[in-house]
């Protein structure tokens, strides 16, 4: 029997479709937001990671935690099987999965060639039975020199230096030729140097912007219009609107099709006003580092540098 693992529940549907049998976990977490800090075991991570999405109202704690553990349990019986597939996408949702997973798998001892990997540059959720099924017997064998690569960029997404972070977009991963794209995505969601906004809250603030929206997910369309690589899920998207709603210095107001930009929002998105230095909050984790007013940091996407 093998265990498929993917990013999830619409292609665990396909999978069933396509008759990939097998056990089929979805991996779920959002690992670009909030803190995923280094030394921490599974299970200890798996806690950390339900507190926080609870606290940003992904769901309860208690039922969150479960339901990693429960993901956690089927990984840990992967020597069991005769093969682990991953399957994962181009985007920084998915490539920071496969980092975390090809770390817990190493540290199994599996037999050489038991792990393999399909990535696709399509969603998968996306695609027809078909085109899934094509996928399969495409899969590569995931190497010593993948997996080490893996743990490189593992140390440095959960490193407290964003430094190492940034290094990793200039280094070749091999076999894993969507990381380098995905690990640089990640650094914009520190704040920018001029406005002290990520990427994604810029995004979200221009497309309130643009004119009012029957609903909120016609903004969340319109935002992720301008990724590269899509990756934000809505529940994040409504949960960064919230942030740019909140108080002192709030950039949006309203909801759904009332939501528009304040004054202190226009001013933002024209390039003169910092909402940090005007009260947004600071307190943010990209990975392992905690940013807090005490820790200024920052990215500028022009010069490819941190800035304090």
């Amino acid at each position: 029997m093998k265990l498929h693992v993917t990013n999830g529940d619409a292609v665990l549907h396909l999978f069933k479709k396509a008759g990939i049998l097998g056990t089929h976990v979805a991996w779920r977490d959002a690992l670009y937001e909030g803190p995923v800090p280094a030394a921490l075991s599974l299970a200890e991570l798996s806690r950390v990671r339900a507190q926080y999405a609870a606290s940003r109202g992904y769901g309860n704690a208690i039922k969150l935690f479960h339901e990693f553990s429960a993901r956690d349990a089927a990984i840990a019986r992967a020597p069991a099987y005769e093969e682990v597939v991953l399957w994962f996408e181009h985007d920084l949702f998915d490539q920071l999965h496969i980092l975390q997973i090809l770390v817990i798998l190493d540290a199994l001892d599996l037999e050489p060639g038991k792990i393999s990997l399909v990535q696709s540059d399509a969603y998968l959720g996306s695609l027809t039975v078909d085109e899934l099924s094509a996928l399969y017997p495409r899969r590569k064998t995931v190497t010593n020199g993948i997996i080490s690569a893996a743990k490189r960029g593992w140390d440095a997404f959960t490193a407290t230096d964003p430094e190492a972070l940034l290094a990793h977009t200039h280094i070749d991963f091999h076999g894993l030729p969507f990381m380098r794209a995905a690990l640089r995505r990640l650094c914009e969601e520190y704040p920018g140097p001029a406005d002290g906004l990520s990427r994604s809250q810029r995004q979200a603030l221009a497309a309130v912007a643009q004119g009012p929206a029957l609903k909120a997910d016609e903004l969340f369309v319109r935002a992720q219009g301008r990724e590269e690589a899509a990756f934000f899920g809505d529940a994040n998207f409504y949960a960064v609107l919230d942030d740019l709603r909140s108080r002192p210095a709030p950039l949006i107001e309203g909801a759904d099709g009332l939501t528009a930009t304040t004054a202190l929002g226009r001013r933002v998105l024209g390039g003169d006003a910092d909402w940090l230095a005007e009260g947004g909050s600071a307190d943010r984790w990209i990975g392992g580092v905690h940013l807090t007013p005490d820790l200024h940091l920052r990215f500028d996407g022009d010069a490819g540098i941190f800035r304090s």
